[in-house]
């Protein structure tokens, strides 16, 4: 898959509208999408379609099908292989106490961290099946590496705890800012500086993302995360391959709205990077105890 010509259309999760901002068509929208995919967030690529004229409305009613097959929550399955993540180090005992972080704290920690992999996960396959040529690489769906997701979709996630607010810029500290800054420099690429919505939903935590910042510096120097990247981005677009006749037969999305979901999908400083990423952190927290 290539990446679309840089700075053509933008995505920026800082500047796109909040959910609470909501109103009219685009809240019931937003109300659908988390309806339909089970989560209790909304990431930010469908916050930045609501600011183009028609497009929201546009690639979710293209998307929605797809959705509601619930094969792309099969397929993310296919994005979870612990070979392929970047898993860091395991904790030392009493690390994240030491951190500040307490047994209550850190149940929210692993959902919010859940909610953010559940959703751009299904978006990530679900996107990337809008805009692939659905006659590409035909062999990808037969291949025995991946095999045919179940017909059925995975159980449902159990019911989400009220997640804490996500905080606007305004909110936090410009230590904190700079700090989000950096660790968002984690497999990203230079022409996608746009700062991911989960690091500044984590600033609640500013213990635990000094932790995480250094477990993943490593695997940041070694190449781990990027060779993840790449894996991930490879194994997209052979589920997202299978699940692409499920599209409408036409799809009439605006090109900015198209643009934005194609550089969202394809570029491997975006999305697929917090799905290595987030999928990562969640298999190193699986088994911590404070």
């Amino acid at each position: 898959m290539e990446t679309p010509e840089a700075g053509k259309h933008v995505h920026d999760p800082v500047s796109a509208i909040s959910e609470s901002e909501a109103t009219g068509e685009t809240a019931a929208i937003f109300t659908d999408i988390r309806r339909c995919m089970k989560i209790p967030l909304l990431t930010s690529i469908w916050r930045t379609l609501a600011g183009i004229e028609g497009g929201l409305s546009a690639v979710w009613r293209a998307a929605k099908p797809l959705v509601e097959s619930g094969r792309p929550a099969a397929a993310v399955q296919q994005l979870r292989d612990p070979n392929k993540l970047p898993v860091p180090e395991p904790l030392v005992e009493g690390q994240l106490a030491c951190a500040g972080i307490e047994e209550s704290q850190l149940f929210l920690i692993r959902s919010l961290i859940d909610a953010y992999n559940r959703s751009n996960g299904i978006n990530l396959i679900t996107l990337t099946a809008l805009v692939i040529d659905p006659s590409g690489n035909a062999a990808a769906k037969q291949s025995p590496q991946h095999p045919e997701p179940a017909d059925s979709p995975p159980a449902d996630p159990l019911p989400w705890p009220e997640l804490p607010p996500l905080p606007e810029k305004n909110d936090l500290s410009p230590q904190t800012w700079a700090f989000l800054e950096r660790i968002n420099r984690f497999g990203s690429v230079p022409d996608q500086p746009g700062l991911a919505t989960i690091w500044r939903h984590l600033a609640h935590w500013p213990g635990f993302l000094a932790v995480v910042h250094a477990a993943l510096a490593p695997l940041e120097r070694n190449g781990t995360i990027r060779r993840s990247i790449e894996q991930l981005l490879e194994v997209t677009g052979q589920e997202a391959q299978r699940i692409v006749g499920l599209r409408p037969t036409t799809l009439s999305i605006p090109e900015p709205a198209r643009g934005i979901i194609a550089s969202y999908v394809l570029n491997p400083g975006l999305v697929v990077r917090m799905v290595s990423i987030g999928h990562g952190l969640a298999n190193w927290l699986q088994a911590e105890e404070l």
